[in-house]
């Protein structure tokens, strides 16, 4: 109760799987909620954890590998190598910045990454991406 859907995003690789962030701020609730659903949304898994915190505000799936998610939060941008069983700060500079949408640009191995009072920030993914194909 009391909580806003931030983001749902379908899966580009498997049909019925979709993800979505739920945001709590609103109420004065600052935890990190994240979800996975592989059934067309009947049943959801809570992929949130190792998200060291802040409220999540997008998550997108790169379109190159399933297991390659990106999520934007109130402190960071986070990735995960493993379709959301672990997180990341995603590195490159970027400050310590409210995310509110985060773009793949798959031919040009970009992530745009749109942000609250920095502007917008682009990250060459060509270094992620190789490090998820280990």
């Amino acid at each position: 109760p009391d909580r806003v859907m931030a983001w749902v995003t379908a899966s580009r690789f498997a049909e019925g799987t979709v993800y979505a962030v739920v945001n709590g701020k609103r109420h004065d609730d600052f935890n990190t909620y994240v979800y996975k659903s592989t059934d067309y949304g009947a049943t959801w898994a809570d992929i949130a954890a190792g998200v060291p915190g802040g409220i999540a505000n997008v998550i997108k799936e790169d379109p190159t590998n399933k297991d390659l998610l990106y999520l934007g939060t109130d402190l960071a941008v986070y990735v995960s190598m493993d379709g959301g069983k672990t997180w990341n700060v995603l590195g490159g500079g970027l400050p310590t910045v409210f995310v509110h949408d985060i773009v793949v640009q798959a031919p040009e191995n970009l992530l745009v990454i749109g942000t609250h009072g920095r502007g917008a920030w682009v990250l060459d993914l060509l270094p992620v991406r190789a490090l998820a194909k280990k």
